[in-house]
């Protein structure tokens, strides 16, 4: 199935782009996945780490590789661009300090309505001057509506509900957060179309309390994220286990509730977490 969908990628982008756009296309992804500067790291170096290893055994037994053409690239992320209809509405939860992925939906899809959430780039929130359709605040995603630990590194950087970055990240601060559902009754929206999720390890739990509140938004790109760190001591085993474990449960919750769970591929640092696209089957 999958080399089938490679190779009606590859006609599609000829009959569309042509022989000379589809072999400049492919010298730059061959570039881009063996040059250290671009991945971040040596080439293949997944091969050797514990966690990256562990991760990529867990993708390969539980998760589809992409099989429609109609799958687009939204910077990191991939959707299916045909099941989103012409005015969307995209819920985007852990910005940083970008928003590319946000960016190429507004310009795709000149009447979406994009609201981005991260009460850890309010300095970012402040200065953004982008598109009029996308829309940014500082709160968090969680399962209680309430104001919520967060770990950091420094006042003004990026931070986590979890401690997953370790020690490095000694800096608690309260954040308000709130649950989707709270979320969509503010701002008045009845469903979502496109809901996407980097929040440093706490995927698992904020998505099956929107399970939970029967949200079942169309498309799903979400980041489960066990440790920032590509080792795993033997103490820390029993914990990963348990997260493939809860992880193992999402996703068959979701293929119960007719998702298609599919791998979404790192161009860097491959593995290093555990990237999903959750499509609904309408």
């Amino acid at each position: 199935m999958f080399k089938s969908y490679f190779l009606d990628r590859c006609i599609l982008h000829i009959k569309k782009k042509g022989i000379l756009s589809f072999i400049k296309n492919g010298i730059n992804h061959i570039n881009y996945n063996l040059n250290p500067s671009k991945i971040g790291e040596f080439p293949f170096s997944f091969y050797f780490k514990k966690k990256r290893i562990l991760n990529k055994k867990f993708i390969k037994k539980n998760l589809l590789k992409f099989d429609d053409v109609k799958f687009d690239n939204y910077c990191n992320y991939r959707l299916n661009t045909a099941k989103i209809i012409e005015n969307p509405i995209v819920y985007s939860f852990g910005i940083g300090g970008q928003i590319k992925f946000e960016e190429e939906i507004s310009r795709k899809f000149k009447n979406a309505k994009i609201f981005c959430f991260d009460p850890t780039a309010i300095k970012f929130i402040d200065n953004y001057s982008g598109p009029k359709n996308i829309n940014l605040f500082p709160y968090g995603i969680w399962i209680e509506d309430k104001k919520i630990k967060f770990f950091h590194q420094e006042e003004d950087g990026g931070g986590a509900i979890t401690n997953y970055f370790g020690s490095t990240h000694q800096i608690e601060i309260y954040h308000q957060c709130y649950k989707l559902k709270t979320l969509m009754k503010m701002y008045n929206h009845e469903k979502i179309d496109v809901l996407k999720m980097d929040v440093e390890g706490s995927a698992i739990e904020v998505m099956n309390n929107i399970l939970d509140d029967e949200i079942y938004p169309n498309q799903i790109a979400a980041e489960f994220e066990f440790a920032e760190y590509d080792d795993i001591p033997k103490d820390k085993m029993e914990k990963y286990t348990l997260f493939q474990e809860k992880l193992t449960k999402l996703i068959n919750r979701m293929k119960n509730l007719n998702y298609k769970c599919y791998n979404n591929p790192r161009s860097t640092q491959p593995y290093a977490a555990i990237e999903i696209i959750f499509v609904k089957e309408i």
